[in-house]
């Protein structure tokens, strides 16, 4: 992969704006199809129809490039929907759309793995999605405990693990074969895991 961005060669030329979405679509498809060992300038150039400068003007590596796709394409964030029910139902409406996209989903399973092995693309996607993220998950329980909605025993991560938990190992344990039906049926199964994940959480002692 590329090591730094080169300088100077674009000094007056105007931009494309439609060249940066191309290319985060065409890096997300790149890796999720062909993993890291396959991931470089080259190959997401041709994925998107871009010349290979355009690439090496924008993002100084392969890991900057990848971290940058999956930030702008819809990640799940939670948010401040009123309710803790509507900020749990908000944010697995996020993780089914983001399930119907299989190269995204794709893409998310194995950046927490090569992860592990590449310090750089570590750093960059703890900074940019993993940490932010898992915070607003967690400000969904904190919220509905400053609301009364539920008991201060409820552990921040309790639901947005317990959600995404099920949500992922729902999906991934679902044969290729059936996925067509589960798509149709993902939505009605995160709200009910919604309403049960809630009447669990509500029972602890001191909850609403």
């Amino acid at each position: 992969m590329p090591e730094a961005r080169t300088s100077g060669s674009t000094a007056g030329r105007k931009r494309d704006p439609l060249i940066e979405p191309r290319v985060f679509e065409a890096a997300v498809r790149v890796y999720a199809r062909a993993g890291w060992g396959g991931f470089t300038f080259d190959a997401v150039a041709r994925e998107a129809g871009v010349g290979k400068p355009a690439i090496y003007r924008r993002w100084s590596g392969g890991e900057e490039l990848l971290v940058s796709a999956l930030h702008n394409l819809d990640f799940p964030t939670a948010r401040d929907c009123g309710s803790v029910r509507a900020d749990l139902l908000d944010y697995a409406r996020q993780w089914v759309h983001w399930y119907r996209h299989t190269d995204r989903a794709l893409a998310g399973r194995r950046i927490s793995l090569d992860s592990r092995a590449r310090p750089a693309l570590a750093a960059l996607y703890e900074e940019m999605i993993n940490r932010p993220r898992t915070e607003a998950a967690r400000e969904i329980t904190r919220r509905a405990i400053a609301r009364g909605e539920l008991a201060p025993a409820v552990r921040s991560s309790t639901l947005p693990d317990l959600l995404v938990g099920a949500m992922s190992t729902h999906w991934e344990s679902t044969p290729e074969s059936s996925r067509a039906r589960l798509r149709r049926t993902f939505p009605a199964y995160a709200e009910t895991l919604v309403d049960i994940i809630l009447t669990g959480a509500r029972a602890m002692p001191g909850g609403a």
